[in-house]
């Protein structure tokens, strides 16, 4: 007789993988909404909502430029 899995909540494998995903969507659509209906703080609120995610793809851009070897010249033998 199979028994029927068990939920893992928050803690399973779709979350680790989607986890990082969604928080920057939803940081990044409040700061859109922010952007659009508030005034003074929500503004500075939006900047730092929408800054967040472009800074995260900077860092990991520039993670994984670092790690990349560089090509041999075209004319180069090993």
């Amino acid at each position: 007789m199979r028994t029927k899995p068990r939920w893992r909540g928050l803690g399973g494998p779709a979350w680790r993988l989607w986890g990082w995903p969604v928080g920057l969507g939803a940081l990044t659509a409040s700061g859109l909404l922010s952007a659009l209906v508030s005034e003074a703080g929500g503004d500075a609120w939006s900047w730092f909502a929408l800054g967040v995610p472009v800074a995260v793809m900077a860092w990991f851009s520039g993670r994984r430029a670092a790690q990349r070897q560089p090509l041999p010249a075209a004319g180069a033998r090993r």
